[in-house]
Order: structure tokens, then C-alpha cells, then sequence
């Protein structure tokens, strides 16, 4: 990635995992309210976390964003919710 951040020990390769991985933890989380039916087509979904993922990085570029304790936890809380919802709809 041909990018300079401010921020030190932040790396873009870092930060671009991170936000998909929390992007994709939230489409998978509104997946249910995306579609009355169960089921949703895989590439609209794969579709919806490409697009959101960019836009999500491309922004935390501009802001400056770094990786904190706070973001570390936003992303595990996330994919615990998303863990709890799978267990309920077992």
C-alpha cells in the first residue's frame, strides 16, 4: 500500500485487517435484518463488506486513525456478539 501515516508503529497492511475483519463482523451481524428470509446471497454479502471495508479504511487514512486498547476491544466485542448470535439462533 503506498501510503504514509503519522502515527507510529501503525502500519496500513495492520490496519486494513483490522477494519475488515470489524466490517465483517457488523455485515454478518445485520445479515438477519438485511433479509426477511434466512438466507442471503454470499456475494451480496461479500460485496457489502469489500465496499464497506474500503470506505472504513479509507477514512481511519484521513482521520489519522491508529490502533488503541479501545479499537482492540470494539473488534473482539463485536466478534463475541457475533459468536452469542450464532449460539442463539442454534
Amino acid at each position: 500500500m503506498l501510503t504514509t501515516m503519522t502515527s507510529p508503529g501503525v502500519r496500513p497492511s495492520k490496519l486494513l485487517l483490522f477494519h475488515v475483519l470489524l466490517v465483517t463482523a457488523w455485515v454478518i451481524l445485520a445479515a438477519p435484518l438485511l433479509s426477511p428470509h434466512r438466507t442471503i446471497e454470499p456475494f451480496i454479502l461479500v460485496s457489502l463488506i469489500i465496499v464497506l471495508s474500503c470506505i472504513n479504511t479509507l477514512l481511519s487514512f484521513k482521520r489519522q486513525h491508529g490502533l488503541s486498547k479501545v479499537a482492540y476491544t470494539l473488534l473482539f466485542l463485536s466478534w463475541m456478539l457475533l459468536w452469542c448470535q450464532q449460539l442463539w439462533y442454534l
